[in-house]
């Protein structure tokens, strides 16, 4: 049977986790059996009447008995596991709960967008019907597609990758703090897009990282033989004025646009039916065109697409005038239905990429997607393996991402990682127009690829130090000098900003990691046996490790150093962008409730970004401080 546009109730039940009774579907079509499959991986303790984004519910609302008994039978035979509860279309008489976050979804049998940003905890009490009240945030997976086992289902429900906070280190015993550039930007445009609509950030959503190099900031064009300049600056640390707060800064040579080589693009579309949004697939073909206002006849445009199986939309295209006409009739014709076979997609788009590529030019596949692969190659760790291999073709990627609900914003990210690639969420035309117009020379000019920092401490200047953010970009003090480890890329005129919070005193000095002794007295950490201290004014050194863009892996990296001196500035006397990029790392620190935020809030956010705002012509950072105001 099929439901079409009408408000239909689904009764719906979850063994031992979830049970959504009556949930009306607005505006959705579905041309596959009525049966559905709904599970999660925990049981949630309470129930209770509410209402989430787009939803009102009653306590009137409940199950159909035979969907209770159903849960009852299968809570028994498997508690606290996966369950899996088919609903029949019998029950769909039952009172309707209209649902904004219901999407229109075309055949294969693929079930309704639902926003898990809102679902709280619920209790054991099944068979109630109730929908959550909103306002909280559960990682609460809805897995589709009826027949499969739960590890190959598609889910429903925006997935990140875990992050843990790096901590402070001494430098006696870890003197160096290696790490992978990283240009992307999509976290924090994700994290402004849930503020704005009032919805609580995950924090695992939070990588600081990102959020900082969302902005630009005015550091001095390269001077000598090398791609970028370093800039760094020292003051004292305004979430903890004892302490002292180290900007390091990079700047990647400007490209002027006319002198901007040959392009070869491949833009990757997913069309399937879980981009049948307006805030996808239409907002993707809308920023598709804005970058190809900015090609010109020695560019070339492919589109490969891609839903239960992938195909070419368009030939390899030179964007002159009647080939501008003809890729734009074929971004225009694309409709979204089906499976999504990502793998499959990928492999095509690099294949078109390799057999046209432009020697000197910039060779880029563009993918853009919600993430939500579910036929094919779907695992995380195949997909990054695959992409892994295919970057080794000397072809460059940028993934885009698109929607809420079904964000795979953790294998989206990974596979940028390991693509020499960059990633950026939209959200708007307008951050479209950030990417693709205002940004297009950084986000698609590579200048400098395997761009590696490490910083050795002075153990007699710095008692300990942090990294703020970076967490999944860290490397082994091993990797800086191999040119076989992959690191991130600068573009032409990009930023990049990271930020180190620093304990200052001798390491030597400073307490040992271990809870004070009850029998005896507790001395200050020893210095190792047969190290000694050079004296030095020096606070630490930052070192650089790239590659031109054209290298392989077997190419040697060039490596250069540059000392730094603390200049004992307090962070009131710093620049504006210390000002500014400080305050958007504690709103960071602050979002994802670290322990490390020290005696900052959103107050202390709101005054540096203020005074870190500059002339902003963009009107980026005013929109920062609007965001501020919305956070709690």
């Amino acid at each position: 049977p099929s439901v079409k546009r009408r408000g239909y109730g689904i009764a719906a039940g979850v063994a031992a986790t979830l049970v959504v009774g009556a949930i009306g579907v607005d505006h959705f079509t579905r041309d596959a059996g009525f049966g559905e499959q709904i599970a999660m991986n925990e049981i949630p303790p309470t129930i209770s009447e509410g209402s989430g984004e787009g939803a009102s519910v009653t306590p009137e609302h409940t199950a159909p008995t035979g969907v209770k008994e159903e849960i009852r039978k299968q809570a028994n035979q498997k508690p606290k596991l996966l369950a899996n509860v088919v609903v029949s279309d019998k029950f769909a008489s039952a009172s309707p709960i209209q649902t904004r976050g219901m999407a229109l979804i075309r055949p294969e049998g693929v079930s309704a967008t639902l926003d898990t940003q809102h679902l709280p905890s619920m209790n054991s009490k099944i068979g109630t019907g109730a929908m959550p009240r909103g306002g909280e945030y559960t990682d609460y997976h809805f897995y589709r597609n009826l027949g499969r086992s739960p590890k190959d289902q598609s889910v429903i429900g925006d997935r990140y990758g875990a992050l843990t906070d790096n901590a402070f280190k001494s430098p006696w015993k870890d003197p160096l703090s290696t790490f992978s550039v990283d240009v992307d930007t999509a976290s924090y445009t994700n994290v402004r897009r849930m503020l704005q609509s009032g919805k609580v950030v995950p924090k695992d959503a939070v990588r600081i990282e990102e959020m900082i190099n969302y902005f630009a900031y005015d550091y001095p064009q390269p001077e000598g033989k090398h791609p970028f300049s370093v800039n760094v600056e020292t003051a004292s640390c305004p979430w903890n004025e004892k302490h002292r707060l180290v900007k390091v800064g990079l700047k990647g040579k400007d490209i002027i646009r006319e002198k901007r080589p040959a392009t070869n693009l491949v833009f990757l579309l997913d069309v399937s039916g879980s981009m049948n949004r307006q805030d996808k697939l239409p907002l993707l073909v809308d920023s598709m065109k804005i970058l190809l206002k900015e090609l010109n006849a020695d560019d070339s445009v492919s589109i490969v697409v891609y839903a239960g199986a992938e195909g070419v939309a368009l030939p390899p295209t030179y964007v002159n005038d009647e080939g501008r006409k003809a890729i734009l009739k074929s971004l225009e014709s694309m409709h979204s239905g089906g499976s999504t076979n990502g793998g499959a997609g990928i492999t095509l788009a690099y294949k078109m990429a390799k057999k046209h590529f432009v020697k000197g030019g910039v060779n880029r596949v563009i993918l853009g997607t919600d993430g939500d692969f579910n036929v094919g190659v779907t695992g995380d760790e195949s997909l990054v393996n695959m992409v892994e291999r295919e970057a080794k073709s000397g072809v460059f990627l940028s993934v885009l991402g698109f929607g809420q609900g079904n964000l795979n914003d953790s294998m989206l990210e990974k596979i940028t990682n390991k693509g020499n690639g960059n990633y950026f969420y939209i959200d708007s035309l307008r951050e479209g127009r950030k990417v693709f117009l205002d940004d297009m020379m950084g986000n698609m000019v590579t200048i400098a690829k395997d761009v590696k920092i490490q910083i050795e401490f002075n153990p007699s200047k710095v008692s300990s130090y942090r990294l703020i953010g970076y967490a999944n970009r860290m490397l082994k003090k091993e990797d800086f000098k191999n040119k076989l480890i992959d690191a991130g890329e600068i573009g032409a005129g990009h930023t990049v900003t990271a930020l180190y919070e620093i304990v200052p005193g001798n390491a030597a000095e400073a307490a040992p990691e271990v809870d004070e002794l009850k029998y005896q007295e507790n001395k200050p950490q020893p210095k190792p046996v047969g190290r000694k201290v050079v004296d030095s004014p020096e606070m630490m050194t930052v070192k650089l490790a790239y590659k031109q863009p054209e290298a392989t892996k077997e190419t040697e990296s060039t490596y250069f150093s540059k000392a730094v001196v603390d200049g004992k500035k307090t962070w009131q006397q710093a620049s504006e962008d210390f000002k500014f990029s400080s305050g958007v790392a504690l709103f960071g620190m602050l979002q994802r409730q670290s322990e490390y935020a020290g005696q900052g809030d959103y107050a202390l956010v709101r005054k540096l970004a203020e005074q870190g705002r500059g002339e902003d012509e963009k009107g980026h950072r005013t929109e920062f401080s609007d965001i501020v105001r919305k956070a709690k």
